[in-house]
């Protein structure tokens, strides 16, 4: 991960069931070590870039967050529990993690956090290839 030891940032736009676009942004935390958080820019982008795509597909899209965890695993912590279900309940999150299995190296996991608080795992699936023109995904699915 580029960003470590600090945690990296950003956001994805979701077609259907498919991440058709992903920024990356500055993570403003004072403590970007175990915490993140996005700047008023990083807030401006993400409304900029999904009236973007919403004209561009000519249909509603998805904004999903994404942050990394350098130094451990790709689950939500408490702190981000906390803030996602203030902030972005129910949006798909998206975790890189670093401190599961050294042999294993990076991880990935995709969860919906609701305004509860409830932590839900969701399938997700990586592929190369791009989306059909409806953005949904192939048979299973991408996340």
């Amino acid at each position: 991960d580029e960003a470590a030891p600090e945690e990296a940032c950003g956001f994805v736009v979701l077609l259907g069931q498919r991440v058709v676009r992903i920024e990356r942004t500055r993570n403003a935390s004072a403590t970007p070590t175990v915490h993140f958080t996005f700047d008023q820019r990083g807030y401006q982008r993400i409304v900029q870039v999904e009236k973007e795509e919403r004209e561009r597909a000519g249909r509603d899209v998805d904004i999903g967050i994404y942050h990394s965890h350098p130094a451990s695993p790709a689950r939500p912590s408490a702190t981000d529990v906390r803030e996602m279900r203030q902030a972005w309940p129910d949006a798909l999150q998206l975790l890189l993690g670093f401190g599961e299995d050294p042999a294993a190296g990076r991880v990935i996991r995709a969860y919906r956090i609701d305004w509860g608080g409830a932590v839900t795992p969701q399938p997700l699936h990586l592929t190369d290839g791009p989306a059909d023109a409806s953005g949904d995904a192939p048979a299973g699915g991408d996340c």
